[in-house]
């Protein structure tokens, strides 16, 4: 269990800094064009 914990330690660590990223685009986007505009570009992460 500790080698698999270690494992994925990585990754929830680029998980807590991505939805970080997230979180502060969020804030700062006010108006709709620039919220569709940020989506669009997430939606590429997401087809990778």
């Amino acid at each position: 269990m500790t080698e698999f914990e270690a494992s994925a330690e990585p990754l929830q660590e680029w998980l807590n800094s991505a939805e970080a990223r997230v979180q502060e685009c969020s804030a700062r986007l006010h108006d709709l064009p620039a919220k569709k505009q940020e989506l669009s570009k997430l939606q590429v992460f997401q087809s990778l």
